[in-house]
C-alpha cells in the first residue's frame, strides 16, 4: 500500500515566506547568493539558503573543526560553514575552477573568514587521493559533495575514508530532477544520462552499506546524509 506524504507545492509565496523565516541570513551570504543567480543555469549549482543554514547546524551537533567540500562554484557553501566553524576550524574545499575560486574568495574576505578556508583546484578525485595521503583516514569531522555527478561514486568511496566514525557525508543532488526514477527525457542534455546512471549507482551503494546510517531526504533535489559508523 502507497505510503501517504505530504507534499506542498512550491509556490512563489510559500518560496518567499521561507526566504522570510526560514533561516537567518548573512551580508556576504546574501552578496554571494545574488552573485550565483547572474549565472544562468549555472545557478542551480548553488545549494538553497536555508540548505545551507542546515550545513551550519550540522557543524554545530558534530562540534565539526575540519571539513571538506567537494565542489566550490561561487563558494556559497563554502562561506556559510565558515561562518559556522570554532576558533581554529578549517574548511578545504575542492574545485577545477580557478575562475569560480577566486569569485568566491572576495565573499570570503568580505565576510572575513578566508584564513579558514583553503581551496585547492584541480581534478576532484585526485585531490583526495592526496589528502588521504597527506592527512590520513578519519581526519574529517563533515564532507559535502555537490560536484560532478558521474565522479559522484568515487568521490563517495574516498570520502567515506577520509570522515571520521561518528562523521557526517551529504551528498546533494541525490533525486537529480527526479531522473532517479523516469531516467533521462528526449529533451535531456546528453550529459543527464551519465549522471543519472552515476546518483542511482551511488544512491543504491549507500542504502545497501551497513557500516553507515544514512537516510535520503526529498528536500529541493535530494539530500543525503551519511553517518559512519
Amino acid at each position: 500500500m502507497p505510503m501517504i506524504r505530504i507534499n506542498i507545492p512550491m509556490t512563489d509565496d510559500i518560496e518567499k515566506y521561507i526566504d522570510r523565516v526560514a533561516y537567518r541570513d548573512h551580508p556576504a551570504l546574501a552578496a554571494c547568493r545574488n552573485e550565483a543567480q547572474t549565472r544562468g543555469q549555472m545557478a542551480m549549482m548553488q545549494v538553497a539558503p536555508e540548505q545551507a543554514a542546515f550545513l551550519q547546524m550540522l557543524i554545530g551537533l558534530l562540534s565539526a573543526r575540519r571539513v571538506l567540500e567537494i565542489g566550490t562554484f561561487t563558494g556559497y557553501s563554502a562561506l556559510a560553514m565558515a561562518l559556522s566553524l570554532p576558533e581554529g576550524g578549517k574548511l578545504t574545499t575542492l574545485d577545477i575552477s580557478e575562475e569560480y575560486v577566486g569569485l568566491a574568495r572576495t565573499f570570503w574576505e568580505q565576510a572575513n573568514v578566508a584564513d579558514r578556508i583553503e581551496a585547492i583546484i584541480g581534478d576532484a578525485a585526485k585531490s583526495l587521493d592526496d589528502l588521504i595521503r597527506l592527512w590520513g583516514e578519519g581526519s574529517f569531522d563533515l564532507i559535502v559533495i555537490d560536484a560532478d555527478k558521474p565522479g559522484y561514486p568515487a568521490y563517495y568511496e574516498k570520502a567515506l575514508r577520509l570522515v571520521r566514525s561518528g562523521g557526517v557525508i551529504v551528498v546533494d543532488d541525490t533525486l537529480i530532477h527526479g531522473r532517479v526514477v523516469t531516467g533521462p527525457l528526449a529533451t535531456d542534455p546528453d550529459y543527464v544520462g551519465p549522471a543519472t546512471d552515476a546518483v542511482r549507482a551511488l544512491n543504491e551503494t549507500i542504502h545497501a552499506q551497513a557500516s553507515v546510517e544514512m537516510v535520503l531526504m526529498p528536500w529541493r533535489d535530494g539530500l543525503t546524509l551519511v553517518r559512519k559508523l
